[in-house]
C-alpha cells in the first residue's frame, strides 16, 4: 500500500525524531511513504478556521489537490492537520456549491479540487490497513514490563460527524496498538480532555493551557505510568515544552515523559532508544534506561 504522506509544521520544525521513527517504521509494515511536493500548512482551526473558514479551506483544499494529482489517499501524521484536512475533504465532496465556490478560490493556483481521495491518520492506517497483528509480529523487542497511558488528542475523534476512527466518548484504538509491543495500558482520568494546546489556546491564552496541562499530568501521575503516548505532534509538544514551563515555575516537581506512538513502535522493532528518543525538553533518562533494559 501506499500513502501520500503530509507531514505538517510541528514535526519537521520541532520533532524530526517524530518524522524519523515514521519514516523507519512503516516501510517495513508494508506502507510506502512519498512526499507531497509543495504542501504548506493545514491549516489549523484557532488560528485559520476561526477567522476565515472559506480561505482555510481552500488552503486545506489545495493541499488536498496535490494528493489527489499523485492518485494516492493522504496520510497525516497529526491530529490538528488529520482533522482539518478531513473536514475539508468530506465537506467539499457532500457539498456541491461550496466545492464551486472553493475551487473558484483555487484558480488563482492552478489547482481544483476533485474529491477524489481519503485523507487518513497514521493510527487509523496501522489499525485498520496494516493491522494490530502485522504489527505484533515485527515486534523484535517487546516493551514487557513498561506501563503507559495513551492520550489520543480530541481531533482524531472530533467532531463526530467526520472524525469516525474510534469512540469519542470511549476511544481505545490507539491503545491496542501500544498493547500490541507488549506493553501495559493504565487507564487514567482525564484521558479525553484536550492537552492545553487546542483551539489556539497556547498562543492566545497561554496561562490557561497551561493550566489544563498541568491537570493532564498530576492525573498521569496518579497513574504512575513510564511516560504518555501521543499521536499529534502538538499534544506531545504541549505535553512536552508546556511541561518544561511548569517544572521551571515551580509548579510541578516531577517529569513524565511524552513519547509518539512510532518512538515505542521503532524501538520495539528494534531501534536503539537513545537514537529514538533523542529530542525532548522532558528529561527521558529512566524511559530510556527501562527501554533498553527489555
Amino acid at each position: 500500500m501506499k500513502y501520500a504522506i503530509y507531514l505538517g509544521c510541528i514535526t519537521p520544525l520541532r520533532y524530526p525524531d517524530i518524522e524519523a521513527s515514521v519514516r523507519e517504521t512503516l516501510p517495513e509494515l508494508g506502507v510506502e511513504l512519498e512526499d507531497i511536493p509543495k504542501a504548506t500548512c493545514c491549516p489549523p482551526g484557532g488560528a485559520f478556521w476561526s477567522a476565515d473558514e472559506m480561505a482555510a479551506m481552500a488552503i486545506s483544499a489545495r493541499n488536498i489537490s496535490l494528493a489527489e494529482e499523485m492518485n494516492l489517499d493522504m496520510m497525516t501524521i497529526c491530529n490538528g492537520c488529520y482533522g482539518f484536512l478531513k473536514k475539508t475533504n468530506e465537506k467539499l465532496k457532500h457539498d456541491e456549491e461550496k466545492r464551486k465556490k472553493i475551487n473558484e478560490m483555487l484558480k488563482r493556483a492552478n489547482r481544483e479540487f476533485k474529491g477524489t481521495i481519503k485523507v487518513k491518520h497514521i493510527a487509523e492506517v496501522l489499525y485498520e490497513d496494516v493491522g494490530v497483528e502485522k504489527i505484533k509480529e515485527a515486534v523484535k523487542r517487546p516493551l514487557t514490563g513498561l506501563k503507559f497511558a495513551v492520550h489520543p488528542g480530541c481531533h482524531l475523534m472530533r467532531p463526530s460527524d467526520y472524525m469516525n476512527f474510534d469512540d469519542p466518548e470511549s476511544p481505545h484504538k490507539v491503545e491496542v496498538l501500544v498493547e500490541a509491543l507488549g506493553a501495559e495500558v493504565v487507564e487514567w482520568r482525564d484521558k479525553t480532555k484536550c492537552c492545553g494546546a487546542g483551539g489556539g489556546m497556547r498562543g492566545t491564552d497561554p496561562e490557561l493551557a497551561l493550566k489544563i496541562t498541568k491537570e493532564k499530568l498530576l492525573a498521569l501521575k496518579e497513574a504512575q505510568v513510564d511516560a504518555v503516548v501521543t499521536v499529534c505532534p502538538f499534544c506531545h509538544l504541549q505535553f512536552d515544552i508546556g511541561q518544561d514551563d511548569l517544572r521551571k515555575r515551580g509548579e510541578i516537581d516531577f517529569s513524565i515523559p511524552s513519547v509518539y506512538y512510532t518512538h515505542l513502535l521503532a524501538i520495539a522493532m528494534g531501534r536503539d532508544p537513545k537514537q529514538v528518543l533523542s529530542f525532548a525538553k522532558t528529561p527521558r533518562n529512566e524511559l530510556i534506561k527501562k527501554l533498553e533494559g527489555v
